[in-house]
């Protein structure tokens, strides 16, 4: 007697909730729809960041120095301590790699305030949130903008497809912890990225490329000029082709929420839900039957 296939849960939780997310963008759209109409570019809630190109010119070179600094010594010590063992990426080691990029960005923005405020001091927040607040506002608009996002990555993934089928491009693979999260590993490592990729990127990543960049290029630019510029910078720090077209999206929403509330809590929520929202998608589907890419 054949026994019926078992059903694949995790693709059904996946499924349901893409209908669920779906739905629900629909219900946010109409009601915003028929509530208001905006302009195309949001009101402006966020002061410029009038430092003059010396001075940020200098910003950069002090984060890219700083950057540079830690890689070189943790590239260093890596080799010291891990001289015979494999180069290939592993869980832990892109632990020691994200610290090794996330943290002297902290650091670097951190002393431009602290040693340097003469020439660098940046305010974040124009408007008044609490936590609580800011995710109550944040989270409808993730909700409504999530399908545009969705939908950019398909129309990108098959502008690639395309493009490597007339052989314009090589093939374009995920990003190495997209990847990495696809295999597994140790799970201690595992939950380390995700916290990382959930609570200190989206923190830091803020702070640099919207209440630095982006508020700096306003001031030199018109506003829609420099949303999409910083959302290009943003998209190309990522460095992987596949995932450039929605990240550049993603980044023009970020600033287009900082630049309407005024408040940084705002786009690095959003940022939060999006990357917590994507590595629970794809937990489901690296746990089910689908095929991965």
């Amino acid at each position: 007697m054949e026994t019926s296939p078992q059903p694949d849960t995790p693709l059904l939780i996946a499924s349901v909730i893409i209908l669920g997310v779906l739905l629900c963008s629909l219900i946010l759209w109409y009601r915003r729809l028929r509530t208001r109409r905006d302009s195309i570019l949001p009101s402006t809630r966020v002061d410029s960041w009038t430092i003059g190109w010396v001075n940020f010119g200098l910003f950069v070179c002090g984060l890219i120095l700083c950057v540079s600094l830690f890689q070189t010594a943790g590239g260093l010590l890596h080799q010291h301590f891990f001289e015979d063992e494999t180069t290939a990426l592993t869980p832990w080691l892109a632990v020691y790699a994200v610290l090794l990029l996330q943290v002297p960005l902290l650091i670097a923005y951190y002393l431009s305030q602290r040693c340097f405020a003469n020439y660098f001091a940046c305010q974040i927040n124009f408007q008044p949130f609490t936590l609580r607040q800011a995710a109550v506002n944040t989270l409808p608009v993730f909700i409504r903008f999530l399908p545009l996002i969705w939908l950019t990555s398909l129309l990108w993934t098959h502008i690639l497809e395309d493009l490597q089928g007339f052989g314009f491009i090589n093939e374009a693979p995920p990003q190495e912890l997209v990847q990495l999260f696809q295999a597994g590993g140790h799970p201690l490592a595992i939950g380390l990225l995700v916290i990382f990729a959930i609570v200190l990127a989206p923190i830091i990543e803020e702070i640099i490329f919207r209440a630095c960049i982006y508020r700096f290029l306003k001031g030199q630019m018109s506003l829609l000029l420099a949303q999409l510029l910083s959302a290009t910078l943003f998209a190309l720090v990522h460095a992987n082709l596949l995932s450039f077209a929605p990240l550049l999206l993603v980044g023009i929403l970020l600033a287009r929420n900082y630049e309407r509330s005024g408040n940084l809590l705002i786009p690095i929520l959003f940022h939060a839900f999006f990357n917590a929202f994507s590595l629970m998608m794809l937990l489901l589907v690296s746990q089910s039957d689908w095929p991965m890419p």
